[in-house]
Formats: C-alpha cells, sequence, structure tokens
C-alpha cells in the first residue's frame, strides 16, 4: 500500500501488544486484536517479531534525528539569529515549523507501524484453525 493509504488505514481493529526480553532483546507478541479473532500466536511470532523489531528501532532512530537534526540545523540558529536582530517572529516561526515538523515525523512512524500491521492483518497462514 502507499504512504497515504497507510496513514488513514482504519486499524481500529488492532490492539497489538508485546513484551521485550531484557536479556536478550526479542520481541514476544502476546495480542494483535481488540476481538475474539483466532489467530495462532506462535506463527505470528515467528513471522513478525524481527519485523515488529525493526520498525520500533526504526521509530526510535527517527525520533533521535529529528531531534539533532532540528535542533542543530534549525533551533539554534533561529534562536541565535533572532537574539542578535531582536526578532520574536522568528522564534514563533520556528516554534510552528517545530510543531509541523514533529507531525510529518510522527506519520512516518505511523505509516512504519502500520505496515506491520497491514501484514498482519492480511497474513492468511496465521488466521487458519488448526
Amino acid at each position: 500500500m502507499s504512504f497515504f493509504n497507510l496513514l488513514t488505514w482504519n486499524n481500529s481493529h488492532m490492539d497489538l501488544r508485546y513484551v521485550e526480553d531484557d536479556l536478550h532483546g526479542q520481541v514476544n507478541i502476546t495480542n494483535v486484536y481488540n476481538d475474539d479473532r483466532y489467530v495462532n500466536m506462535e506463527k505470528v511470532n515467528q513471522k513478525y517479531d524481527a519485523e515488529l523489531q525493526n520498525a520500533q528501532r526504526s521509530i526510535n532512530s527517527n525520533r533521535i534525528i529529528m531531534l539533532v537534526l532540528f535542533t542543530l540545523a534549525v533551533f539554534l540558529p533561529a534562536v541565535l539569529l533572532s537574539v542578535v536582530q531582536s526578532n520574536l517572529l522568528l522564534i514563533g516561526g520556528i516554534i510552528v515549523y517545530a510543531i509541523i515538523a514533529y507531525f510529518l515525523m510522527e506519520a512516518v512512524n505511523q505509516v512504519q507501524i502500520n505496515r506491520v500491521l497491514y501484514d498482519i492483518t492480511n497474513d492468511k497462514e496465521i488466521h487458519a484453525q488448526p
């Protein structure tokens, strides 16, 4: 699916819950859906634990990269310029830009987790009764 389809995909039926093993760092998926749909949890964990872990790592790294880049490339130069020029409008513009940049990064992160949820939903093998 494309970016905007995954962003607006209705995943209200999903309730993905997992526990990370502190010793080995592996993910154990404990719940997938809100309702009582049958899901073979062994197959879910075999197929999607690494994919979920990669998505979570990617989300965390995106947040850190955005914070560092925004601070170094936008916020610090803008504060320095606004202090030198005594321009408060520049600080207001940067605050608005920060809010927009944050929501865009969270949209990218939501698409990454929705991709995993969409794959789980459409996987016929894990929904098959034993």
